[in-house]
């Protein structure tokens, strides 16, 4: 037991002393690159006294780092803003300080208090909870708190939405503040700044609200086309410090007064070196403004900023229509330090740009040069740049050097420029453009000689949009172009508020903001502008060490680390542009003045393949070298080095394909200024050029598709116009002819057949649609080789008789009994063929052969001949006659679209035959198809005769569905005529009301209706059918896709537009209906039971009553016929059949009464008593019959339903 307890001691005390080694501070070196300057300061002698006795201080930093306060950039040095506050702090008062790193902030505090440091180093910024038992000197850096987003472009208003995802240190800023400010966000904390902003960098958050200094310096080395500070918060300040205990108060006073003894620029100098953005110590005090600048401020927080998007690079969108540019980073800048957020308003002329602000649709122009004539209209402020005026040519040979030159001069609308060129140069025509850049494009399209545009515009949009083609040649005047802020006159208080922010700005920043927007010349390397900086550098940390070593006793120790730290930096830079150098994309290396290969990075050895690694070991002069052929160019730049050589484009080989590249070399010398060889690298070019290639052919390809639906149109337009014309000029005479006359009924056959010609159009531009994109399909079957010619003959042997032409067939005598083609396919062959026979001959004949030509055992070719004595076809036309929309010179004085010969042409080839023509013009044409058939002999089937009486079946009950009234109504006549009973409806939703109110039978609906189609309406009526019933589907998309679609949707079959009467008649056949039995006559079988329901205005009582008179009265006038008959009295006779034939014509009964009428008109001259006899009998069976279908349908009205139609 003894021993278990000794064992668990000395585990306990293992771990104690891990856990008390691993909480051990690490000791820290400092490391600053800050020289010490004279500083004036004064401590009481109790101070200096205590120092003197203190010698030393141990000061606690602790982790995670937080740059640029604090960084370690390797295990045992710390850098930073503290570090260099501290070591001044160290130098002026000669204390010697040791640093001690703790692994956290809480272990830190902890050894303040145990008295193992003498003070600590606070960074952290304002935290949720503070400790107790502390005192802090002043802050020696600003504190303020930001709000950074992913936005770089902060030009326009950030409006937070409140469930916004927002990333914080972990304890910065309490959740008091943060539940007061943004009560609906959520809230992650985060370790350290780096991650905070990553966070928000890679969208895990939307913003990050920490120390403005943290979040500048991180954004600048790492997000700075991610993230942006979007705006300074007001919260507790509480920036970084250094913390004692509370009786610790003569080191706090003694190192407070040294801060308040640092000067402004000592600050600003230290913080100078770790951030390239604005100025963070201007944030310190507030902008000064006036009492009624405030106010003003306080009441407008969004202004509209007018800018020109192509006047770069000051004002411009990207491809997301966000605003950037100089102006966009002024104003950014601008809203920082008043809070002012700024919409862009777009507008591409200057005088557009005026407008807007004075018609106060836009509170300033963004961008905008002073003149005199513009300072009458609006307000400038100060300019924030001044680039100089300078004249833009074409770069070429010949091109104007300066404005004595100059014949035409592109410049913008009221430039300042315009009154002294007027006076300078009098022979000069200026031409206004809208913006610098139309102007700039102007010289380009060779429009004017020259432009005005300042340098840094000029510099910006050649480098971009016109390399090569436009160039810089000259300064003109020596006035600058004054580029400011212009607002109206009755904005006093902006325009102040204006000036004085921008002149709040330091030049420098002002500086950074255009270089930045400025591209970098290639210039040739210059080994003392690269070390320049250092070299000063170095000079003046020697010379302080000089000037120091007299007032310091410990000058040597400090010589040798100064010169240990520029080792080490030197070290850091070499290896910097090691990194960059093998770290570029771009393939580069290094050649001697021999050509040799000194150097390469890695792109360069990853563009050739494997097989060619071992490049670099041979000269470029080496003919098996890829880039040989680039050594003659080298070499002379060897020999006549230049600043900047222009780039050269080569096809070399990378070890598998030939690639494109643009190849560009710069000299560098050596220690004496000889130049000591080249640097060289290449772009590839490769992918680009075959895509332009690409989109050149793309583009070609679509020019050549538009130009073919331009003919395919105008082609359409003329024909279809063509016979619509007619269709619709017949139809007007017909319609407005008041008194009808026997001319009507010619014009509208004539209206039918354009009507036909229009179909025939259509269909053939469908067969085409069809057989180009490969969705027709041949259904071959076995065929009598007697029926091949003979239909098709039939058919067109009367239009040949209206021409007096001659059309005669002959069929091979010797031929077999069957073969297997598709006859429709064929027919369609042969009738375009007859067709254009027949439209083509004026005098003459037209001869057709079918030939049948041996050439396997199973197989014959079949052979077609068209001749005719037309006009004729000319060699030239032949060439094209086969192709869509061609026509011949006599084609075109026809009406046609010129598909039938390029159908012919594609249904022969599908069938794997050939077609042939051999005209001469004025000596007629001849078509020859050869085309492979199997055949055989025929088969006897017995044969299978079905007779069928139309009176024996009872008419169906049919519902017509159609949005369209012609349709509809057309529809419904051709069912009335056909004998049935119809009901009409426009949409879905009164057709299923209908079908529920009445017995249906069969249901014909379009298939795309308003409200619910003809698809929806099958799928109601199915689901509450309760009975058979037959749907059927109408449309006029006559693909076989669409009928496809209706089956599915539970259709029964679908039909195409329009509909013939054969067609209509024989489909109704097949549809199941009750059949009468035989002897009996329908009632709808004799009379348009419609039209009688709209005589009696739906009226059921009327119509039964009517119907009920009309069978009394025709008993009557019956008996009465026969006995008149008998008496042989054809007066009273007539009379009779006169009242009959007029009751059955008021029914509706037209046969009946056509007999009846007839029979009359014979009586009133002298007629033979045997004739009249026979033809009574058969009118007064037709009025018997009449009666019976009268009486059959009052007993089926008086058993149906009320509404329900009868049967």
């Amino acid at each position: 037991m003894m021993r278990i307890f000794r064992l668990i001691c000395c585990l306990l005390c293992c771990v104690a002393g891990g856990m008390a080694f691993a909480s051990e501070p690490q000791q820290m070196k400092m490391f600053s690159r800050e020289t010490l300057s004279p500083l004036k300061f004064e401590l009481s002698d109790s101070d200096w006294r205590w120092l003197g006795k203190k010698h030393a201080v141990k000061v606690a930093v602790y982790s995670p780092e937080n740059p640029p306060f604090d960084l370690v950039p390797d295990s045992s040095t710390v850098e930073g803003i503290s570090a260099d506050y501290s070591l001044l702090i160290s130098r002026y008062l000669s204390l010697r300080m040791t640093m001690l790193r703790y692994p956290d902030r809480k272990a830190a505090f902890n050894a303040l208090h145990s008295g193992q440091v003498d003070m600590l180093i606070d960074d952290a910024g304002p935290q949720d909870s503070e400790p107790g038992g502390v005192i802090a000197s002043q802050s020696f850096a600003p504190s303020k708190t930001a709000l950074v987003t992913r936005e770089t472009s902060l030009a326009r208003p950030i409006r937070m939405n409140p469930d916004a995802r927002i990333a914080l240190l972990r304890g910065y800023l309490s959740d008091h503040w943060l539940a007061a400010n943004y009560p609906n966000a959520k809230i992650t904390r985060y370790g350290s700044a780096q991650s905070a902003l990553s966070s928000v960098a890679f969208g895990e958050n939307d913003y990050f609200i920490g120390n403005l200094t943290v979040a500048s310096f991180l954004i600048e080395r790492n997000y700075a086309n991610q993230l942006s500070v979007a705006d300074i918060l007001p919260t507790v300040e509480n920036g970084p410090r250094f913390v004692f205990r509370e009786d610790e108060t003569t080191l706090q006073r003694i190192i407070n007064t040294v801060l308040q003894a640092i000067q402004p620029i000592q600050h600003k100098l230290i913080f100078r070196q770790w951030s390239q953005g604005p100025d963070l110590w201007q944030f310190q005090s507030p902008l000064v403004l006036s009492k009624r600048e405030r106010r003003w401020l306080e009441q407008h927080r969004e202004l509209r900023v007018v800018i020109n998007p192509l006047y770069a690079p000051f004002t411009m969108f990207d491809d997301n229509g966000v605003f950037h540019g100089i102006s966009a980073d002024i104003l950014r800048v601008i809203h920082l330090r008043t809070g002012l957020n700024f919409v862009p308003v777009e507008s591409d002329t200057v005088t557009d740009m005026f407008s807007l602000v004075q018609h106060k649709q836009g509170d300033l122009i963004a961008a905008m040069s002073y003149s005199s004539a513009r300072d009458d209209r609006l307000m400038f402020t100060r300019p924030y740049v001044q680039p100089p005026f300078v004249l833009v040519v074409k770069n070429r040979l010949g091109a104007p050097a300066n404005l004595s030159a100059v014949k035409t001069l592109a410049i913008t609308k009221n430039n300042t420029l315009i009154a002294w060129l007027k006076t300078q140069y009098p022979t000069i025509t200026l031409i206004t453009a809208k913006n610098a850049s139309v102007a700039m494009q102007l010289v380009n399209e060779g429009k004017a000689d020259g432009a005005v545009h300042n340098l840094i515009g000029a510099n910006y949009m050649i480098d971009r949009y016109f390399r090569d083609e436009l160039k810089v040649t000259t300064r003109i005047a020596e006035a600058p172009a004054r580029i400011g802020f212009a607002v109206r006159r009755d904005q006093p208080e902006l325009y102040s508020i204006l000036n004085k922010a921008l002149a709040d700005i330091p030049p420098g920043d002002i500086s950074i903001i255009a270089n930045k927007w400025q591209g970098t010349p290639d210039v040739k390397l210059d080994t003392w502008a690269v070390y320049r900086s250092q070299f000063y550098w170095l000079a003046g940390i020697f010379a302080i060490l000089v000037l120091t070593s007299l007032v310091w006793n410990y000058y040597l120790r400090r010589e040798i680390r100064m010169r240990q730290e520029a080792q080490a930096k030197l070290q850091e830079q070499a290896a910097f542009r090691t990194t960059l150098f093998n770290g570029s994309p771009v393939p580069m290396y290094v050649i001697d003045n021999q050509l040799n290969i000194i150097g390469h990075n890695q792109s360069w050895a990853a563009f050739f393949t494997r097989d060619q690694q071992d490049l670099d070991a041979l000269p470029l002069t080496e003919a098996a070298h890829p880039l040989a052929k680039i050594a003659p160019a080298l070499r002379e730049m060897l020999a006549a080095p230049a600043d900047q050589p222009p780039p050269q484009r080569y096809q070399i080989n990378n070890g598998e394909e030939e690639r494109t590249i643009v190849h560009q070399a710069v000299p560098f010398t050596d220690n004496d200024g000889a130049v000591a060889g080249l640097i060289c690298s290449w772009q590839d070019f490769t992918e680009h050029e075959q895509l332009l290639k690409a989109l050149s052919s793309a583009r070609e390809h679509a020019e050549q598709a538009n130009r073919a639906k331009s003919t395919f149109l105008a082609t359409m337009s003329h024909e279809i116009r063509t016979p619509i014309s007619a269709i619709i000029g017949l139809l007007e005479l017909t319609v407005t002819n008041k008194t009808p006359a026997e001319s009507d009924r010619e014009s509208v056959r004539v209206a039918y057949e354009s009507a036909q010609s229009l179909m025939g159009l259509i269909g053939d531009i469908l067969d085409l649609a069809k057989i180009e994109s490969g969705n027709l399909e041949l259904t071959p079957k076995w065929v009598a080789f007697d029926t091949l010619a003979a239909p098709v003959v039939r058919v067109f042997d009367g239009l040949a008789r209206q021409k007096s032409l001659t059309l005669s067939s002959h069929i091979d005598v010797l031929h077999p009994d069957e073969v297997y083609i598709d006859p429709m396919r064929l027919h369609q062959v042969l009738s375009n063929l007859i067709s254009n026979a027949i439209k083509f001959t004026e005098q003459g004949a037209i001869d057709v052969q079918i030939n049948c030509l041996p050439q396997q055992e199973r197989q014959v070719t079949l052979e077609l001949i068209v001749s005719d004595s037309g006009v004729g076809i000319s060699a030239q036309d032949q060439l094209q006659i086969f192709s869509p929309y061609k026509q011949s010179e006599a084609g075109k004085k026809q009406t046609g679209t010129g598909l039938g010969l390029a159908i012919c042409s594609q249904l022969v080839t599908m069938m794997g035959g050939t077609i042939d023509l051999h005209s001469q013009p004025g000596r007629g044409t001849r078509v020859v198809v050869h085309i492979p058939v199997a055949h055989r002999q025929s088969l006897a089937s017995p044969a299978e005769v079905i007779e069928e009486d139309a009176r024996s079946i009872q008419p169906l009950r049919i519902l017509a569905v159609d949005d369209h009234p012609a349709n509809r109504l057309l529809l419904k006549r051709q069912l009335t005529r056909l004998g049935h009973w119809v009901i009409g409806a426009e949409d879905g939703e009164q057709a299923l009301r209908l079908w529920r109110e009445h017995d249906i039978d069969l249901v014909i609906t379009d298939c795309s209706m308003p409200v619910m189609d003809g698809l929806a309406l099958t799928a109601r009526l199915r689901q509450a059918q309760t009975r058979p019933l037959t749907i059927l589907g109408l449309t006029a998309n006559a693909q076989p896709e669409e009928r496809a679609r209706c089956i599915a949707a539970g259709m029964d079959d679908c039909l195409f537009k329009p509909l013939r009467l054969p067609q209509l008649e024989a489909l109704l056949r097949k549809v199941p209906r009750i059949t009468t039995p035989a002897g009996e006559v329908t009632l709808a079988a004799l009379v348009d039971l419609n039209a009688l329901h709209q005589l009696t205005q739906h009226d059921t009582a009327l119509l039964h009553g009517l119907l009920r008179t009309t069978h009394d009265e025709n008993l009557r006038d019956s008996e009465l016929a026969r006995s008149k008959l008998q008496e042989q009295n054809w007066e009273a006779l007539a009379s009779c059949l006169h009242r009959l034939s007029s009751a059955a014509q008021i029914i509706g009964a037209g046969g009946a009464g056509k007999l009846c009428r007839e029979l009359e008109k014979y009586c009133e001259a002298a007629p033979e008593a045997s004739v009249v006899e026979v033809r009574l009998q058969a009118a007064l069976q037709a009025i018997a019959e009449f009666n019976q279908a009268i009486e059959q349908f009052l007993k089926q009205a008086d058993a149906a339903a009320p509404g329900e139609p009868p049967a």
